[in-house]
């Protein structure tokens, strides 16, 4: 069996998505009105910032992938988060399932976006790390949904931060 092995790229990406998540929580109000699809993009360019970035420093240095990765994972927001909005209907019902879905959804988009130009995140296994702990991390919303605040501090800070950590670590994989 093999041991652990530390992976900086790994932590660089765990690291800025957690800035991404904070920042992402704390939108200022005048961001907010920038929208596709009724969804606000604000949150879901700053993680494709950071998928961007870990794209060109361990994937191939290429703005173009890096822009790919960028415009995948903002459409990957954009779907989650309309996709969750019709699962649960806005009423808060199925949560669960919409918010398994949501992180699934946003994860595959994330590691697609590089995968179009790095060979090695077409890896199925990589590709099912990142899906399956974006839907696990997803269920971060529920408590979120149902508390009074609904910032989504926890959800977001912990879903950027394990996707981009699983995707650093499919970077850096042989």
């Amino acid at each position: 069996m093999k041991s652990f092995e530390f992976r900086l790229p790994v932590l660089w990406l765990a690291i800025l998505g957690i800035v991404s998540g904070v920042l992402s929580t704390y939108a200022p109000d005048a961001l907010e009105k920038y929208t596709i699809l009724e969804v606000p993009i604000y949150q879901g360019f700053l993680f494709g910032l950071v998928i961007g970035f870990g794209i060109f420093c361990w994937g191939n240095e290429s703005w173009a992938s890096a822009l790919v990765a960028l415009v995948v994972t903002i459409a990957a927001w954009i779907a989650a988060v309309r996709g969750f909005n019709l699962i649960t209907d806005d009423a808060k019902t199925n949560l669960y399932v919409g918010s398994l879905f949501a992180g699934a959804i946003g994860a595959a988009g994330a590691i697609l976006g590089g995968a179009f130009t790095i060979q090695k995140l077409r890896n199925p296994r990589f590709l099912i790390m990142t899906v399956f702990v974006g839907a696990l991390a997803g269920l971060l919303v529920v408590p979120e949904v149902q508390s009074s605040t609904e910032d989504f501090l926890l959800l977001f800070v912990v879903w950027q931060a394990i996707v981009a950590a699983s995707i650093g670590y499919a970077l850096t994989s042989n």
